[in-house]
C-alpha cells in the first residue's frame, strides 16, 4: 500500500498503522507453515494467541486461525480456530496428543465478512477465549500440553487437511510463549495499532500483503497454495527461436529463423498460426513473457488459451504494433486446466511478425487483496508543525512527539450559554484539535433541541451524549445522541436512559460507556441518585443499569482508563470529596471508595490520560474553586495537589488526549457567568493551565473525544 504507515500516522483512508492481512482461500491449498522449534511448544506456560480476523463464506467444517494439530495420529497440541456450525471461537488443548484427552474453551459469534479481533490464553489453570475485547468463554485445565516436536506450526490450516481451511483474511497473528497478556477475564480494548514484539513474542505474522512470508521475529515461513514458491522451470520448448523445434506449423506460408527469432507470416485469414502445447497446473498462476517484433500488418501477438487448440478460452496475449515500442513484453495468466497453448496470432494474412526469447514460469497465484482492519481510524490529525517544503522540493514532516499525532479530536455537545440570554439552551456541537490550540469550529446540531447535557462517553470513532436538562420548564431528560467523531454532522438518537436525570457524568473504556450518579425529577427537583447506567457505544438502544455509587450524589467531575471508571466529589447532602470507582467491563458490581480529593466541592470536571485522572475546578458556595487535583486512576488513594485553573469556575467541561487535558468554558461566578475560554495542562506533569482559544460563545457542560485515557 502506496501510505505512509509510520507510528500513529495514518494510513489509507484515514486507517491507523496496520500494514494489512494476509488472504486465505479455501479449497486453494493456502496455508503458512512455521518450523517446529522449542520456543513455540506451549507445555506448562501461560500463552496468549491472538490476530484480527474476517472470515469468508462458510464452506468447511472449520476455519484455522493457527495450530499445531495433526488429524491422522496422536499429535495433537493446540489450535484455535473458527466452528462452521455455531460460528464460535474455539481455543484447543491437548495433553497426549489423542482425540479423547483434550480441553476447549469456547464462545462468541464470529460473523462472516466482518472483522473481529480475536485472541486465546492460558491464564494459570484457566483456557480463556475473547472476541473483541471481552470474554466470551472458559475452560479449566491444569495439565501440560502435549511437547510435539515433530509438526510445525501452521497459520491458516492444520497439518493434515480435515476440512479445516481458513477461508478468509488474518492480520496480525501473534504467539506469546510464557505470558497471558489478557488475564482474569478482563474486558479490554483491543489492539488499534500493529502489533509488536513483546517480551516471550515467538510468532509475529500475517502483516503485511505484499509480503505474506514476513515474520517478526526472525523465523522462516514456508508459503502453500496461493503462497507456495514454485520451482521455476521453463516450460516452453525452444523459446530462444534458435530454430523452430518445439512448433507446430498451421496456416502459414512462412515459417523460418531469422536474426536469432521465429518468422512468422500469416497465409491467409486471420487469427492463429503456429502453436505449442505446455502442460500447466489448474488454478495456478503463470508468468509469459516473449520478445515480438511487429515487422508487417495490424499487429503480431503470442496469445495463451487454455486446452490443446485455439478454440479454448483466450487467457491471455501480448502484442507488438506498428504504433508501439517492439521489444520484452510480460504478463501473467492463470490456468484453467493441464494444457495450455501459445499462438503466434495475426490479424491478416500477410501479416509478419518476429518472436524469440519465449517463456512460460509458474508464479504466485496473484497479488492477494489489500485488505486491513477497520480499527485505529484516524480523524482530525494533526502534527507537531505545519508540512514543509525545503528549496529543492523536498517535502518533510513536522516535529512533535509520536503520541501526538493520530486521533485528537474533541466534541462539545449543547451546554448553557448567556445569548442571547442567560440560561439559554444550545443546539449547537462544536469540535477542536486536542493537540493544537485554537478556537472551536462547528460540527452540527443536537437531533431533539437545545439541552444541556453533563453525562458524555465515547470510543475512538462515536461519542454519545445523555441526559441533561432542556429549556422547558428546565425539565431533566432520558434521551441519548450520538455523532460520529471523524464527519461534522448532526446528531442522532440512540436510545435512553434508566431515567431522565442531569448533572450526571460520563466515562468510558472504548468499548462501553457508564453514566455515574445525577439529580432527578421525581419525587421533586434536587432528589439526587446513585444510579450507575451503562451502554455499549458502537450499538443503539436503551442503557442498562450497572450498580450504584457509594451515595446518591449529582456533579461529580468523572475520569477513566481502559479499566476503571473514577467519579470524584459532588453534591449529596452537601459538598463531597469523596472519590469512587468501579471496572467499566464488570457490570452489577457497586462502586467502591478510591479516597477524596483534597477538598469537597461539586460541578467539577475531569479527565484523564490511561494513568492519570484530573478533576478540575468545582464550587462551594458561594465560591468557584480553580484548584485542579490529580490521581493514579490504578492506585487508590487522596488526590494530590496539580496546580490551578485562571480562574475559579464550575458547571464547565474538560477532555483529553493521551497527553493534553483541555478545560472548556464554565460559570465563573460574575456577570456573563458562563465563560468561553479553554486551557490546557500536560497531564503527565503538574502546574496551572495555559490558554488554548475560544468557543463559539460561552457555555458549559458536557465535552468527549477520539483519544481520552480511557481509549489506551
Amino acid at each position: 500500500m502506496a501510505n505512509l504507515r509510520t507510528n500513529n500516522l495514518s494510513g489509507e483512508q484515514g486507517q491507523n498503522a496496520y500494514r494489512g492481512s494476509v488472504f486465505f482461500e479455501e479449497g486453494g491449498g493456502d496455508k503458512l507453515s512455521i518450523p517446529n522449534t522449542a520456543d513455540v511448544r506451549l507445555g506448562s506456560n501461560d500463552f496468549t494467541v491472538e490476530a484480527w480476523v474476517k472470515f469468508g463464506n462458510v464452506q468447511g467444517s472449520w476455519d484455522t486461525i493457527i495450530g499445531m494439530w495433526d488429524h491422522t495420529n496422536t499429535r495433537r497440541t493446540f489450535n484455535f480456530q473458527r466452528y462452521n456450525t455455531d460460528g464460535k471461537l474455539y481455543l484447543y488443548v491437548s495433553t497426549d496428543g489423542g482425540s479423547s484427552n483434550w480441553a476447549y474453551a469456547y464462545g462468541g459469534n464470529l460473523t462472516i465478512n466482518d472483522w473481529h479481533h480475536v485472541a486465546g490464553v492460558r491464564d494459570g489453570n484457566t483456557l480463556r477465549v475473547y472476541q473483541n475485547g471481552v470474554q466470551v468463554g472458559t475452560a479449566s485445565y491444569s495439565d501440560s500440553i502435549l511437547n510435539n516436536t515433530t509438526d510445525a506450526l501452521f497459520i491458516g490450516d492444520v497439518q493434515v487437511v480435515n476440512n479445516n481451511n481458513m477461508n478468509g483474511f488474518i492480520s496480525n497473528v501473534r504467539l506469546i510463549n510464557g505470558t497471558c497478556i489478557y488475564p482474569n477475564g478482563t474486558t479490554f480494548t483491543p489492539p488499534t495499532n500493529e502489533l509488536t514484539l513483546v517480551p516471550n513474542t515467538v510468532v509475529l505474522a500475517c502483516q503485511d500483503s505484499d509480503n505474506p512470508l514476513q515474520e517478526a521475529t526472525g523465523k522462516t515461513l514456508t508459503g502453500f497454495g496461493r503462497y507456495e514458491h514454485l520451482n521455476d522451470t521453463e516450460l516452453v520448448t525452444n523459446g530462444s527461436g534458435l530454430t523452430t523445434t518445439g512448433w507446430t506449423n498451421a496456416n502459414t506460408s512462412t515459417f523460418t529463423v531469422e536474426d536469432g527469432m521465429i518468422k512468422v507470416t500469416r497465409s491467409g485469414g486471420t487469427g492463429p498460426t503456429a502453436y505449442q502445447t505446455i502442460t500447466t497446473v489448474a488454478g495456478q498462476q503463470y508468468t509469459v513473457s516473449a520478445n515480438i517484433q511487429y515487422v508487417s500488418g495490424n499487429y503480431a501477438d503470442l496469445r495463451v488459451y487454455n486446452g490443446s487448440d485455439s478454440s479454448g478460452t483466450l487467457l491471455k496475449f501480448l502484442r507488438s504494433t506498428g504504433t508501439s515500442t517492439d521489444g520484452n513484453i510480460s504478463s501473467t495468466f492463470t490456468a484453467e486446466s493441464t494444457s495450455t497453448s501459445l499462438f503466434f496470432t495475426f490479424d491478416n494474412g500477410g501479416d509478419t511478425g518476429k518472436f524469440s526469447n519465449i517463456s512460460v514460469k509458474g508464479a504466485d497465484r496473484g497479488k492477494q487483496p489489500e485488505v486491513i482492519p477497520p480499527y485505529g481510524v484516524d480523524a482530525g490529525n494533526t502534527f507537531g508543525g505545519p508540512i514543509q517544503q525545503s528549496s529543492e522540493g523536498y517535502v518533510y514532516f513536522p516535529t512533535g512527539r509520536t503520541e501526538e499525532r493520530g486521533r485528537g479530536r474533541a466534541v462539545i455537545m449543547g451546554g448553557t450559554t448567556h445569548t442571547p440570554s442567560p440560561n439559554s439552551y444550545m443546539t449547537r456541537i462544536d469540535f477542536l484539535n486536542i493537540q493544537t490550540t485554537g478556537n472551536s469550529l462547528l460540527f452540527g446540531d443536537l437531533s431533539f433541541g437545545s439541552r444541556s447535557p453533563k453525562g458524555m462517553v465515547s470510543s475512538t470513532t462515536r461519542a454519545v451524549y445523555a441526559g441533561g436538562m432542556g429549556p422547558s420548564s428546565e425539565v431533566a431528560t432520558n434521551s441519548m445522541d450520538f455523532v460520529t467523531i471523524a464527519t461534522q454532522g448532526n446528531g442522532t438518537d440512540y436510545g435512553d436512559l434508566t431515567a431522565a436525570k442531569r448533572q450526571g457524568e460520563g466515562c468510558s473504556n472504548g468499548v462501553r460507556g457508564i453514566f455515574m450518579g445525577g439529580e432527578n425529577d421525581s419525587p421533586s427537583p434536587g432528589t439526587y441518585n446513585n444510579v450507575i447506567d451503562f451502554c455499549t457505544i458502537a450499538s443503539t438502544g436503551d442503557a442498562s443499569d450497572f450498580g450504584d455509587l457509594t451515595a446518591a450524589r449529582d456533579g461529580g467531575g468523572v475520569c477513566s482508563s481502559p479499566i476503571r471508571g473514577v467519579c470524584g466529589g459532588g453534591y449529596d447532602s452537601g459538598n463531597s470529596d469523596v472519590i469512587d470507582f468501579v471496572t467499566i467491563a464488570s457490570s452489577g458490581v457497586n462502586a467502591s471508595n478510591f479516597g477524596d480529593l483534597t477538598s469537597a466541592r461539586t460541578q467539577a470536571t475531569g479527565c484523564a490520560s490511561a494513568t492519570r485522572g484530573l478533576f478540575m475546578g468545582g464550587r462551594i458556595a458561594p465560591n468557584n474553586k480553580a484548584e485542579i487535583d490529580f490521581i493514579t486512576i490504578a492506585s487508590e488513594g487522596n488526590a494530590s495537589d496539580f496546580g490551578d485553573l485562571s480562574e475559579g469556575k464550575n458547571q464547565a467541561s474538560a477532555t483529553a488526549s493521551q497527553t493534553r487535558g483541555v478545560h472548556i468554558g464554565g460559570n465563573n461566578g460574575s456577570s456573563p457567568y458562563n465563560g468561553n475560554t479553554m486551557e490546557f495542562v500536560t497531564i503527565a506533569s503538574t502546574g496551572n493551565t495555559t490558554d488554548f482559544g475560544d468557543t463559539n460563545q460561552s457555555r458549559t457542560r458536557a465535552t468527549t473525544s477520539d483519544c481520552h485515557g480511557g481509549l489506551s
